[in-house]
């Protein structure tokens, strides 16, 4: 009988240190959950675009405010590093502000995903030794990764119009009535 008792007493014990090995899951189900789970992960992203520094000697820098998980708005700036550059590139230093909706299936991590943008160029530069500014509104779609970590990779594509141009004025100089926005960039929420 004393066995018995010694042998239930340890299955007892055995099966409660069993027990707390086990992980508990959580399932995101409320946008409340949500916005909390992305705001651990921080509101603000600073990146570093590598397709301008691959293509041009050029570095572009940005900081992106997350509103929630469907918006954000943010901004990058364009420095062209080399004015004797191959590629031929009048822009010497460009402001983007922008203003994007995200459009994403999964929103455990929040503005992540697919996203449309609206962004206003600011560019300043040089053609044909004259100095020149520049507004071109536009519009871009890209897609947005982010990891648990808070590590993102943003690919984006966009095209505007700039609204100072004249091509009777400036024919032939490099410069043309519309713009084209790319980047591949690499970031980290904070």
């Amino acid at each position: 009988m004393k066995n018995i008792l010694y042998t239930l007493a340890l299955l007892i014990c055995f099966s409660s240190f069993g027990q707390d090995g086990t992980n508990e899951v959580v399932v995101i189900k409320s946008d409340n959950q949500i916005e909390e789970f992305s705001n651990s992960l921080g509101l603000n992203e600073i990146k570093i675009d590598f397709l301008d520094l691959l293509i041009f000697p050029a570095l572009t820098l940005g900081y992106e405010k997350t509103n929630d998980s469907y918006s954000a708005f943010g901004g990058t700036l364009f420095f062209n590093l080399d004015s004797n550059s191959t590629v031929d590139w009048n822009d010497k230093f460009v402001l983007t502000p922008y203003y994007r909706f995200y459009f994403s299936k999964s929103k455990d991590f929040g503005s992540k995903g697919f996203f449309a943008e609206v962004f206003s160029k600011f560019a300043f530069g040089e053609s044909r030794s004259e100095d020149y500014f520049d507004i071109a509104p536009g519009i871009a779609v890209g897609n947005k990764w982010i990891n648990r970590r808070g590590f993102t990779f943003e690919t984006l594509f966009g095209v505007g119009r700039n609204l100072l141009y004249n091509s009777e004025e400036y024919n032939d100089d490099g410069r043309s009535v519309g713009v084209v926005r790319l980047g591949i960039a690499i970031g980290k929420r904070f």
